[in-house]
């Protein structure tokens, strides 16, 4: 492939800084408008083979030519990388190196004496540090953004590996109100009293036509392989000690209430939030927002309705058509400030304005309650190691698309650390 203008003076460019350090360091391969030296060769190479050693293997024949390649390769997913704007903080590099050196019993400090003492730049290790972690969210972003695992694939998976077996056990009571006339309405008005405090043993022993109804409706434990559907469905999102809605099947209309139960869960806390934004940029304009979000605060305080002001004032055009209701919003959707506040905020009571990148927010907490995500859990886990598996695959595909559309030319031999 031809050089193109662009690159033919950068390489010309840096060949002349090379000459003027006395050629201090050889250029190996050009790639694009970068180089890879032997210096950078050298330090591959010299970790490559003390993983060999501690591994009790002996270097493979052509090695140098096969890191070297190795090489060319991160360098292209650094570079495209960085065309998408895909970056690593030196806080970030500063973090992991951190991590790495607790892993070794040592500090950073003990770790850069370590690492010169045995003649290694510590420098380069901090960019062979960068660039892992950079091609490492570059994989993650191919994954993320380029392959799409359909859903039959991730239920053909979870049937295969057994990922649904739900081992969970429940122990139960129930009310059935069998088809007839006016069977919905009563089992409608049945709840209604359940939650108004009738107890459910009370209501069983007044209104179940099932069998059980003389044992309280207890039908004792099962799996949920014992269970209808419409009861697992119902019981996924009940905790132990509370009441299902109304469920209708076949043969009638069942209550449900959770007695008891084994196994896993996974749960998490979502909570059902409204607020009002203001939106705001400046430093100004925050403040005024602020001084409003004070008033509308103090309005609500003293009884108007924080939906029909956040119906007149909020700037999210969405949330504002429903009184400012964001719905039951689970942990990580919104940002850190925004989700903190929320989380310790008691229930009906109306924040202080805080402050995020969209503008000023007052919000209210209106409801907490425990939902139980264990099958999007183990959902989510299949569609990660199907789209891990299949970006993989695509993945050393593109790279070598990659490789054909760039410019590489190897200059030099690299001279060998492999002991003949």
């Amino acid at each position: 492939m031809k050089l193109s203008l662009a690159s033919a003076i950068a390489f010309i460019a840096l060949i002349t800084s090379l000459t003027a350090h006395s050629y201090a360091d050889r250029v190996l391969v050009i790639v694009n408008e970068d180089v890879i030296t032997q210096s950078e060769f050298d330090y591959r190479m010299v970790t490559v083979l003390d993983e060999l050693k501690a591994a009790g293997q002996t270097p493979p024949p052509g090695l140098s030519q096969q890191l070297l390649e190795t090489m060319v390769s991160d360098r292209l997913q650094v570079q495209e990388a960085q065309r998408r704007g895909i970056e690593v903080s030196d806080a970030e590099v500063q973090a992991t190196m951190e991590r790495f050196a607790a892993q070794q019993n040592a500090t950073v400090a003990e770790l850069k004496a370590q690492i010169s003492a045995a003649g290694q730049p510590f420098g380069m290790f901090q960019e062979s540090v960068r660039d892992s972690m950079v091609i490492s969210r570059f994989t993650d972003y191919y994954a993320r953004s380029r392959v799409i695992v359909p859903d039959y694939e991730i239920e053909t998976f979870i049937a295969a590996n057994d990922l649904d077996a739900d081992t969970s056990e429940y122990q139960i009571a129930r009310i059935l109100i069998k088809n007839g006339d006016n069977a919905a309405e009563l089992a409608r008005q049945v709840r209604d009293e359940i939650d108004t405090g009738l107890s459910f043993q009370q209501a069983v022993l007044t209104y179940s036509e099932a069998t059980d109804a003389q044992e309280g409706g207890v039908i004792g434990w099962r799996s949920t392989g014992q269970l209808p559907e419409i009861y697992v469905s119902a019981l996924k999102d009940v905790q132990v000690g509370e009441v299902s809605q109304v469920l209708e099947t076949a043969n009638g209309y069942h209550i449900l209430k959770l007695l008891d139960m084994k196994g896993d869960r996974t749960e998490i806390i979502q909570t059902k939030v409204r607020h009002i934004l203001i939106s705001s940029d400046s430093k100004v304009a925050k403040s005024q927002a602020a001084k409003k979000l004070f008033d509308l605060r103090q309005r609500i305080n003293n009884g108007e309705d924080f939906s029909a002001l956040a119906r007149i004032y909020s700037d999210d055009s969405v949330s504002a058509a429903n009184g400012g209701s964001l719905g039951w919003v689970s942990p990580g959707e919104m940002v850190p400030a925004f989700e903190e506040t929320f989380q310790k905020l008691p229930l009906g009571e109306v924040s202080q304005p805080i402050e995020t990148q969209f503008g000023m927010h007052i919000l209210i907490a209106d409801d907490r309650r425990k939902k139980n995500i264990t099958e999007q859990m183990v959902r989510g886990r299949a569609e990660q190691i199907l789209r891990r598996q299949r970006a993989d695959r695509e993945y050393k595909q593109w790279i070598r698309e990659l490789e054909e559309g760039a410019y590489v030319e190897y200059v030099a031999t690299p001279d060998s650390l492999v002991k003949s």
